[in-house]
């Protein structure tokens, strides 16, 4: 059928073509209208409710997995690595609570193991012997004398507790304690720290008062050379709870490696069993539910630590030692905590932004056109021929860039929740990088119809195509 202007003539050529290329995107814009309708809209009855059903299931296995599985690996790291659990005592050799409590019950071990108030008391009978006289006066200092010796022998202890000395000693001593941990993992008993039926933790002294007795001694202070080799133990932590969870620990410590694929093997399941068109809403809800189990995870260690530290003794330990020890003990398992947390939201993000809903799409055209902004200010003109080699592999590039960040974090040894929020930074600052680098190419490559869909983010569906819009 031919066309006609406005006076009735034929319209020219130009004007026909114009008119067949609206009708050609007005109809492939309806079909992928369709499309998206078609890929968003629910599967019905049947199978594809079935398989939804599964992997809704298959998210809340996954966020009670990792619930077990972060802790397990915690204990594991800690238990079977000696040098991560030196590294995390270590600062404690410097903690004032900690330092407090070695300097009394190491000072209370030394004076009961020399009995200074019976040695002082001999002392001055002696010296009134010598002078009867004044020996009235003399005995009546003993008492006073004896609290000055063990106040000079605690002022030494603290010095040294204060000292790098002692801080090395400290490693040492915990590098050797260390299998107190794994008798508790294992459930064998002996070694430098024992853990008995009370769960008592106790820890040896003797190297200590054998430091402190050297340098008493070469301080002129000649009772420290009756100080005995004493072979005593301090008590760490005393709570029953410790006892009766040992065998939770035991389990925990050999389903570690099982807990932590099994959690990975629901987390995939749950996406691959997903009807099509659920996927990437699935795959946003696993990291929701990572996200979510790790913050029920942290509310729990914050009550379970305040119920743990309210079975130990005072009259034992005291409760700023207590809270050091056990604070400091806890913070991998808290890194770890927070790391998944990040990552579930990460996810959860990611997944969120490759969808089809408004929201995602308005962020992503949002993106192209801040992109195109940007290369007219900075760069405009003809695309260049690596620009064109750019934008034809941009998503194989951004595919690698993605595996590059994943692996960093898999093969991390004990990685952070700021290394997962950088590998993410760091990931997303590239791939915004190759876009707008190869905008230009991109742009060139739709006005002549071979070009893709100029996204920031892919697997985004194309941008609108307005059959309205004047054609060149």
């Amino acid at each position: 059928m031919s066309l006609h202007d406005d006076s009735g003539n034929p319209g020219s050529p130009e004007q026909e073509e114009i008119l067949r290329l609206r009708a050609e995107v007005a109809r492939l814009q309806l079909e992928r209208d369709d499309a998206r309708k078609t890929s968003l809209r629910p599967p019905g009855r049947g199978a594809g409710l079935a398989r939804r059903i599964v992997a809704i299931v298959l998210v809340v296995l996954t966020a009670v997995l990792a619930c077990a599985a972060v802790p397990a690996l915690y204990l594991r790291s800690e238990v079977l690595d000696t040098d991560r659990y030196v590294a995390t005592v270590a600062p404690l050799a410097s903690d004032p609570a900690i330092q407090a409590e070695i300097s009394n019950k190491v000072t209370a071990q030394i004076t009961e193991a020399v009995d200074v108030e019976g040695i002082t008391r001999e002392a001055m009978t002696e010296l009134g012997n010598v002078a009867p006289r004044a020996a009235a006066v003399i005995s009546g200092l003993a008492p006073a004398i004896a609290e000055q010796t063990k106040t000079l022998i605690h002022t030494a202890v603290s010095r040294f507790v204060a000292s790098p000395q002692f801080q090395d000693l400290w490693i040492q001593v915990n590098r050797v304690a260390h299998q107190g941990l794994i008798n508790l993992a294992t459930g064998n008993t002996g070694g430098t720290v024992s853990i008995d039926e009370s769960g008592t933790v106790t820890i040896s002294t003797k190297e200590i008062i054998a430091r402190v007795k050297t340098i008493l001694i070469e301080q002129g202070v000649g009772l420290a050379s009756r100080i005995p080799e004493v072979d005593a133990q301090i008590t760490l932590l005393q709570s029953p709870e410790l006892a009766r969870a040992a065998e939770a620990i035991r389990t925990l410590d050999r389903t570690a490696p099982i807990l932590a694929w099994l959690t990975v093997l629901s987390a995939l399941g749950a996406i691959a069993v997903a009807p099509q068109g659920w996927r990437r809403r699935t795959t946003s809800r696993v990291g929701l539910a990572l996200a979510v189990a790790m913050a029920v995870l942290a509310l729990g260690l914050a009550i379970g630590l305040d119920i743990f530290l309210g079975t130990i003794p005072s009259a034992t330990v005291s409760p700023a030692a207590a809270q050091s020890l056990v604070d400091t003990l806890l913070t991998p398992l808290r890194t770890g905590v927070r790391f998944v947390f990040v990552l579930g939201l990460l996810i959860a993000v990611a997944a969120f932004l490759t969808g089809h809903s408004r929201p995602a799409e308005a962020v992503r055209q949002g993106l192209a056109r801040t992109g195109d902004y940007l290369t007219g200010k900075l760069g405009a003109g003809q695309a260049e021929p690596w620009q064109h080699w750019l934008a034809r592999y941009r998503r194989i590039l951004e595919a690698i860039i993605i595996g590059v960040a994943v692996l960093v974090l898999i093969l991390w040894q004990y990685p952070t929740a700021a290394v997962a929020i950088w590998t993410a930074v760091i990931a997303v600052l590239v791939i915004l990088l190759i876009e707008l680098m190869c905008r230009p190419a991109v742009v060139a490559g739709q006005a002549t119809g071979t070009g893709q869909a100029a996204l920031p983010v892919a697997g985004g569906p194309p941008e609108d195509l307005n059959p309205t819009r004047p054609l060149p």
